[in-house]
């Protein structure tokens, strides 16, 4: 056990999630303080960070970095960054200056590497190139299905295998919840940006379910699905029906997202997937046929058994089979799922694999006309790594985009759902959130409504 006392400070915070980028959760502790010197460390593995009592917290962060490469002889190639969006400084130094000092700067304030300072700057070109806009006039809405077949793996959303009943009474709630929000935004002049039903799976419910579901948003915020940008996330194959795929086209949904993580059929069992490789290639082939504007798909590196030549093989595949939006996903081994509990460090496996599938997939998709346009990461993700979204020109998404912003108001409906409130005078945000477990949900109904009251406070 490293303890590490950090002077002049009374946050530890920061400090914390930058040693669990070198060290296990129970493999340190971190001590804030401040006032008179500390003149004996208690044990050989106490060290003192900021003994000079400097008042910059990047300043103690980059000594304190150092130190940590030096005990574990690993240097962590986000460097000193340790928050969700790394994005966020570097477009607050572009406003500044140019990408490319922007790109200068992260490396020496953050000590990141080469690489990665390389992707922030390829990111913040193609956001400023691509999209238009003050975020904060419209909100975007998210819309949670907390369903699907079966349960992944890795998964920790709200997200439950449940029956068809259940499916009715959630979506009956969830209807007067949105009509409700939609009575409110109207009031106050809300517009929306964009649409985003995810969860979950929201293909699991049926053609009808999801007419009444997207007629519903439309009605409620005045809304044609075909003027914006209306995500549905039709995650697994083996919930997609070509009825489906025609109801969600013909009601002007533009964007959905077909998610294999790994097209290696040991790979989808060993995850708890009940569908194969060949019903995803059937999946793509039907929304092929069918027109969408956008095919978005997901693919997870470092998936439990997976190599390099596998991980290589599902991207390749994905490329052929048509998706222009694909993001590259670092495993995150998250609290609640059944890969934490049965090996809770599995994330600081296969460091170097995982790197080498995210170079891969860096180099693979800008040769087949691919660019970065946004980018996140998680805690507890294999080699504190990041996840990337990637698309052709033009075929970003904005929700994807202002999410990662924070400077939008985001309208959350449904079990899970975490609102947020944008105030831009004071740059701040203030989160409104819903219970996640469906039931909850349902028996707490009336205090959803309430909170929705809390937009406009």
């Amino acid at each position: 056990m490293y303890r590490f006392y950090i002077n002049n400070t009374d946050d530890d915070y920061h400090f914390m999630e930058l040693a669990r980028a070198f060290l296990p959760d129970d493999g340190f502790e971190t001590i804030p303080y401040s006032g008179s010197p500390i003149r004996y460390l208690p044990s050989e593995n106490s060290y003192l960070v900021n003994e000079k009592g400097s008042d910059d917290r990047e300043e103690i962060k980059r000594e304190f970095y150092r130190l940590l490469s030096e005990l574990t002889g690993t240097r962590p190639p986000w460097g000193t960054l340790t928050g969700v969006r790394p994005l966020k400084p570097a477009l607050a130094i572009c406003s500044q200056s140019s990408v490319e000092e922007m790109e200068k700067v992260m490396k020496e304030r953050y000590l990141m590497t080469d690489a990665k300072a390389s992707l922030i700057a390829d990111i913040a070109d193609y956001q400023l190139g691509h999209v238009s806009g003050v975020p904060w006039e419209k909100a975007s809405l998210y819309a949670g299905i907390p369903f699907c077949p079966t349960r992944c793996a890795y998964c920790s959303f709200a997200s439950n295998v449940a029956p068809a009943e259940d499916h009715a009474a959630y979506l009956e709630n969830l209807l007067k919840e949105t009509a409700y929000m939609g009575r409110l935004a109207a009031e106050h002049g809300t517009g929306l940006e964009s649409v985003y039903i995810g969860g979950g799976t929201p293909t699991t419910l049926t053609a009808a379910q999801l007419e009444r579901l997207i007629c519903g948003i439309s009605e409620a915020f005045d809304i044609d699905p075909a003027g914006l940008e209306f995500t549905v996330e039709a995650g697994r194959p083996d919930t997609i029906t070509k009825e489906k795929l025609d109801t969600l086209r013909r009601l002007g949904v533009s964007r959905i997202s077909i998610n294999p993580q790994s097209m290696k059929d040991r790979t989808l069992r060993l995850i708890g997937r009940d569908h194969t490789a060949d019903d995803i290639r059937e999946g793509y082939r039907l929304a092929g046929e069918t027109g969408f504007d956008v095919i978005n798909a997901d693919i997870i590196a470092g998936l439990p058994e997976e190599d390099e030549k596998d991980f290589t093989d599902t991207l390749a595949e994905i490329i052929d089979l048509g998706a222009d939006n694909i993001t590259i996903h670092t495993l995150s081994v998250k609290k609640g799922s059944r890969l934490k509990e049965n090996d809770p460090v599995y994330y600081r496996k296969n460091v170097e694999t995982v790197s080498a599938m995210l170079d891969i997939s860096r180099s693979m998709l800008t040769e087949a006309g691919f660019r970065p346009y946004y980018i996140y990461r998680q805690k507890h993700q294999t080699g504190a790594l990041e996840n990337v979204g990637w698309c052709r020109p033009g075929k970003h998404s904005i929700y994807n985009i202002r999410i990662m912003e924070d400077k939008q108001t985001i309208i959350g409906l449904g079990a899970g759902a975490v609102g947020k409130v944008y105030y831009p005078d004071e740059d701040r945000l203030e989160r409104i959130a819903n219970v996640s477990n469906y039931r909850l949900y349902s028996e707490r109904f009336d205090e959803m409504l309430a909170r929705k009251n809390e937009y406009y406070r």
